[in-house]
């Protein structure tokens, strides 16, 4: 009785061709949704990749700027005072170093 319903529904639309399209139907929904490796996973992780790569670069570039700093400094000292002086509030032994917040900074 079941075995007749189901053949009887496949040959409404078309006989044999309506079983290749329900197969490739339920294979595209296995592919789709079931699988371990499925397409939602497939497309998450090329957008992780493609984020992660583009982090990669930007500290690629970060370290570049880095070694060219370095070298700067390495060749120059008074650039090097200069960054002392403004990264690290560094002073010479005869001077005083007062340094000036903006009223949002200092409040907290």
């Amino acid at each position: 009785m079941l075995k007749q319903r189901i053949k009887s529904a496949l040959t409404v639309f078309g006989g044999d061709q309506n079983r290749y399209i329900l197969t490739g139907a339920l294979a595209l929904f296995w592919v789709t949704f079931v699988s371990d490796i499925d397409l939602i996973y497939l497309f998450k992780s090329s957008q992780e990749l493609r984020a992660q790569e583009r982090q990669v670069a930007h500290y690629e570039q970060a370290i570049r700027e880095s070694y060219m700093q370095l070298a700067d400094l390495s060749s120059n000292p008074e650039r090097l005072e200069r960054f002392a002086r403004e990264q690290y509030f560094m002073k010479r032994d005869n001077e005083d170093l007062f340094r000036i917040l903006p009223e949002a900074q200092a409040a907290e």
